[in-house]
């Protein structure tokens, strides 16, 4: 009985130590996030001229851009009884954010990213526009192809502190379709205008998890999509975002990320032993009693 007892108390205090025996436990770290797009393939670029804005530089990936434009070369557009008199493009554009920028999503508000919270790190923002392409000319899909490529970095003590990982060049290949605005809207349209146009994320494993370690602990990163305003996500055979289409229709969605403390496998298993340990110590007491 003395032997088992020790061998009980024995494993449950390796069991109740080996967590935190390696390091002290991390409370909360701090990200930068960078994105633009790149060079997008054009379906036609004689039914729309595209423009990009300048290469923001600095610590964004090397030649991406912040905004993609595209409008029809027909001209104004006059659909349904709402118009576009200027001719205005739609656009997509890309922002970042850091950890101190405090958009988080599910949190306690105290400015500290910490374990299970979700933060925002890039807002798309699309400006959609009733546009018309040039006379005589079928829609077809994908209207054009780009990567969103992504410099990501984590730090332990501050933003551009102390770096304990970074995923540099990380890419997402996203398809835009305009959609006709005449006639009827091919399902789904799900925001019910005239029409909605999509994106479709044609990245696989999009969103996987990544991980990393950090003074002996290994952490899990998880991504996922927010739906703002004026956007709505659907996950099927693929990933889609819909926009609406007024004028002007203006949305958002934003990727999100969180970041968790992973147990390694040696410490549950001696969790485990400790626990059935001390289980079997107190059915034995039971009995004796």
């Amino acid at each position: 009985m003395k032997k088992f007892t020790k061998l009980a108390m024995a494993a449950a205090v390796i069991s109740a130590t080996s967590f935190g025996a390696v390091a002290t436990p991390v409370t909360n770290f701090y990200f930068s996030q960078s994105a633009g797009l790149a060079t997008p393939s054009y379906e036609n670029s004689l039914r729309y001229n595209f423009t990009q804005s300048a290469p923001i530089g600095g610590d964004y990936p090397a030649g991406t851009y912040s905004t993609l434009s595209w409008v029809g070369t027909n001209g104004i557009a006059t659909v349904g009884g709402t118009t576009n008199p200027l001719n205005n493009p739609s656009s997509l554009s890309v922002t970042t954010y850091t950890s101190t920028n405090n958009l988080e999503v599910t949190g306690n508000s105290n400015g500290l990213w910490e374990e299970g919270e979700v933060w925002r790190i890039t807002n798309l923002h699309h400006r959609n526009n009733e546009i018309l392409p040039n006379s005589g000319s079928t829609y077809t899909d994908p209207l054009w192809i780009a990567d969103i490529v992504a410099n990501l970095r984590i730090f332990s003590d501050a933003v551009g502190g102390s770096l304990v990982h970074d995923e540099l060049g990380s890419t997402n290949t996203i398809a835009f379709t305009e959609t006709p605005n005449s006639g009827a809207c091919a399902p789904p349209n799900p925001h019910g205008t005239q029409c909605d146009d999509i994106y479709t994320d044609l990245t696989l494993n999009t969103f996987a998890p990544t991980y990393f370690f950090y003074n002996g602990t290994q952490y899990e990163l998880t991504f996922g999509l927010e739906a703002g305003a004026g956007a709505i996500i659907a996950l099927s055979d693929v990933l889609r975002v819909y926009t609406a289409e007024t004028f002007p229709g203006d949305s958002d969605v934003y990727v999100t990320m969180a970041w968790r403390a992973v147990p390694e496998p040696g410490s549950l298993a001696l969790a485990g032993l400790g626990l059935t340990a001390l289980a079997a110590l107190r059915r034995r007491k039971n009995l004796a009693a």
